[in-house]
């Protein structure tokens, strides 16, 4: 992308500089009215050649690189809807490449993508902030982005890469005040795809929620240890239900397929994450639908669309990483007709209240980024039941 901007420059340079030679006489006498014309004259030339020389958006090249495949109905399925979104709004050329579950190719897959010379390469998770780090810095005319996680910006010069984090914890703080209001047992349920700071910040902003409402509410904690098996999570689910939790929290990808399908086993429900799952189910399954009264919403698309509407500012800040949350619209709550029905009146309006005292400042949710393994350990047996 630099190569042709420089290469814009150039030709207008040349243009410009060809045309207040032609502008000139050799006769001091010249009139004004000469000037003038000639003037008009080189300013047409000059976006004549603006014309032709600058690429169109159809020119712009983007690689998805997935650290796992769509169909998750949460995460990358997120980020596929935010660059097809690009897609279908500026015209820019979008590849998606899945990756799958093995880890050991990602950073092949970024080299690949890199050398294919893709103008923008767009990364998803934690798992791609190692290869991101050993490549980006080797092809700075390419641009880099990374969501839901962030490269090590003192361990080099990543001046062409731009990081992604969300505020996990604030959404999740919500769905912790929805839960314990509704919950019949006090017994909550949590499973993350990992033990992790990007799954446990969901993990500690849902029970400092949902103590909020109830300071002796418990939590069953539990991590799948995968974002693809959702057999194990269904079982993990399951033995949570069975030790009286009546609400269960998943974030986990693809594995939280599993405790969906436990919920409507039991007649439970789970709280989705990522996306509005209640709504990819409204159509083929209602039933299943009926038990998830809301979705953590991680707003993956939006905020792939932000970015790029900033690329095109020329307002992104390349080189830094950007937290965003509640006040920037980039996680929630899913609203539909799911939680309209199934969600009491004087809980929405208590949710509200702490979704705007979140944004405005007011409440700060506690973060799982920073927090040693012990002090996390320290949260998750505090309400133990």
């Amino acid at each position: 992308m630099k190569k042709k901007i420089v290469a814009i420059i150039l030709s207008m340079s040349i243009i410009m500089t060809s045309l207040m030679g032609c502008g000139k006489t050799s006769e001091e006498t010249q009139t004004a009215q000469q000037n003038s014309e000639s003037n008009e004259t080189g300013q047409e030339k000059e976006q004549d050649a603006e014309k032709e020389e600058a690429p169109s958006q159809e020119d712009v090249r983007i690689a998805l690189l997935l650290s796992g495949n769509l169909g998750d109905m949460s995460f990358l399925d997120s980020a596929n809807k935010g660059t097809s979104q690009i897609m279908a709004d500026y015209g820019a050329q979008v590849k998606v490449i899945e990756m799958g579950s093995d880890a050991t190719k990602y950073e092949t897959n970024v080299l690949d993508a890199s050398d294919e010379g893709y103008d923008i390469i767009i990364g998803s998770g934690w798992q791609l902030q190692e290869p991101f780090q050993n490549v980006a810095k080797d092809y700075p005319d390419i641009k880099y982005i990374i969501f839901d996680a962030a490269v090590d910006y003192a361990a080099g010069d990543y001046s062409n890469v731009y990081s992604i984090s969300y505020k996990s914890n604030e959404a999740a703080y919500l769905a912790g005040i929805m839960a314990a209001n509704m919950s019949k047992t006090s017994i909550l349920g949590f499973l993350g795809g990992a033990d992790g700071a990007v799954i446990n910040d969901f993990m500690i902003g849902f029970i400092e929620g949902a103590r909020s409402v109830d300071p002796d509410i418990k939590v069953i904690c539990g991590y799948v240890d995968d974002y693809s098996d959702s057999p194990k999570c269904k079982e993990m689910a399951l033995a949570q239900y069975n030790q009286g939790a009546d609400i269960i929290f998943t974030a986990a990808g693809a594995s939280g397929i599993g405790t969906l399908e436990a919920a409507k086993e039991t007649g439970n429900y789970a709280i989705g994450v990522d996306s509005d799952q209640a709504m990819l189910y409204a159509e083929s399954d209602p039933a299943q639908a009926q038990l998830i009264p809301a979705s953590v919403m991680k707003n993956v698309d939006a905020t792939l669309v932000r970015a790029y509407e900033m690329i095109q500012e020329g307002t992104l800040p390349w080189g830094q990483e950007e937290a965003l949350g509640l006040s920037d619209g980039a996680v929630g709550l899913s609203n539909n007709e799911f939680y309209q029905k199934l969600v009491p009146e004087d809980v929405k309006v208590k949710i509200d209240e702490a979704s705007d005292a979140i944004a405005r400042g007011e409440i700060s949710v506690k973060s799982a980024y920073g927090l040693t393994t012990e002090e996390v350990r320290e949260i998750i047996n505090s309400v133990a039941p």
